[in-house]
Formats: structure tokens, C-alpha cells, sequence
């Protein structure tokens, strides 16, 4: 092998071996394509945690109501009820979101149909 081409495989292997295993070696262009994906995303990151709430909170006040009461049946309707409300409100932005998505993929395509 000639000299050349071994210092250039050294240098290769001395500014892979230099580079961070995660993150840090990015180009600029990433951290804008990440901003985008989160704002598009983020969201949808919250909508779990939300239902969770829900569910739990209308648990606790139909545990609070059981307690108030001597009763037992309490619990079962309001969770119940907070599962319902979860999952109407979960359902209800995701259709939001996907109806916004649609119309800035129209606009985007300027009106054109792509069928």
C-alpha cells in the first residue's frame, strides 16, 4: 500500500473514532428537520397522558363520592364515565389534527390531485 493511501485511512479512522456516538455530529440541516417533525408531532406526544388523567381523576372523584356515601358503585360509574370522556376527547383531536394535516397537504400541492 502506498503512503498516501495509509495516511489517508488514518486520518479516516482518527475522525471517525474522534466523533460522538450520539447526536453532536449532526448537520444543521437535522436539528431544523427535527424542529419540524416535533412541531408537526408534539401534540400527539400528549394525548396518553391526557386520557390517563382523565380516567384517573373521574376514578378519584367516584372514590371520593364512595367514601362520602358508604356506597360502592360509585367508582365504577365515574370511571366509567372518565373513560368515555378520555377516549371522546383523544379521538376528537386526532381527527382535528388529521383534518389540519389535510388541508396544509393541500395547499401544499397548490389544489392539484395527485389521483
Amino acid at each position: 500500500m502506498d503512503k498516501n493511501r495509509e495516511k489517508e485511512i488514518q486520518e479516516y479512522a482518527h475522525r471517525k473514532a474522534s466523533e460522538p456516538l450520539f447526536g453532536g455530529g449532526s448537520k444543521p440541516n437535522d436539528e431544523a428537520e427535527y424542529r419540524k417533525a416535533m412541531q408537526e408531532n408534539g401534540p400527539y406526544l400528549t394525548l396518553g397522558i391526557q386520557m390517563a388523567l382523565t380516567m384517573a381523576a373521574f376514578a378519584g372523584l367516584g372514590w371520593w363520592l364512595d367514601k362520602q356515601n358508604g356506597t360502592s358503585f360509585w367508582i365504577g360509574i365515574c370511571a366509567g364515565f372518565g373513560a368515555v370522556a378520555g377516549l371522546g376527547y383523544f379521538l376528537l383531536v386526532v381527527v382535528r389534527m388529521e383534518k389540519k394535516n389535510d388541508l396544509r397537504k393541500k395547499k401544499k400541492n397548490n389544489g392539484r390531485s395527485l389521483f
